[in-house]
Order: C-alpha cells, then structure tokens, then sequence
C-alpha cells in the first residue's frame, strides 16, 4: 500500500513557489524571446508546464470521498483534470477507479 499523508504548509508554499518561477520563466521568455523566436518561447512553455505536472503527478496521490480509495493519475489526466482548492485543501474532479463515481477527490501527499 502506499504512504501517504495530509500535505502539509511547506508542500502547498513549494507548489506555489514553482507555479511563480514557471511563469516567471515564461514571462521574461516572452520578454525576449516571443517576436524573434517565438518557437523558442512556446518549447519553454511547453517543457516548463511537462515538468511542472510530471513533478506534481509524481509528489501526489488522491483519495475517493466515497469509499476511501487512494490512487494515482496518469500525466494525461493530471494535466486536463480540473483543479481546485477550498477550505478543507486542494482537490482535483477525478472518477474513482474503484467505485466509479466522480467527485472531487483529495489530494495526499505521496511519502514512500
């Protein structure tokens, strides 16, 4: 089975934290790169958002509301799934693989 736990403060300020340097990196890229070579600037943005997600898919794992089953996501799906965070932490709109229900399901972090 896999070790997981509640995400803490510091995983949601290194999520934020890179989420910043990605459009920081895509911004000064736009900067000088997006009249000359935009084909330059738009691999940047492409590779960044890659690695962003893959980085993410690789820390997290989700849990059904329903009946408690905790798995993991494909690269695909974690980058169309839609995306959100409310009072009780961050969620993604996945169906279950076990139950088959979709429902927001909460994100754990992924420790072993």
């Amino acid at each position: 089975m896999k070790r997981v736990t509640e995400p803490t403060r510091k995983d949601y300020i290194q999520s934020i934290v890179y989420i910043l340097l990605y459009i920081l990196a895509i911004s000064v890229g736009a900067y000088f790169l997006l009249l000359k070579y935009w084909y330059i600037w738009a691999l940047v943005v492409v590779v960044g958002l890659a690695l962003l997600v893959n980085w993410h898919k690789e820390k997290t794992v989700y849990s059904c509301p329903i009946c408690g089953y905790v798995y993991e996501i494909s690269f695909l799906v974690d980058l169309t799934a839609p995306h959100g965070f409310d009072r009780d932490g961050a969620w993604l709109l996945l169906r279950c693989p076990n139950c088959h229900e979709r429902h927001k399901t909460k994100v754990l972090k992924r420790t072993g």
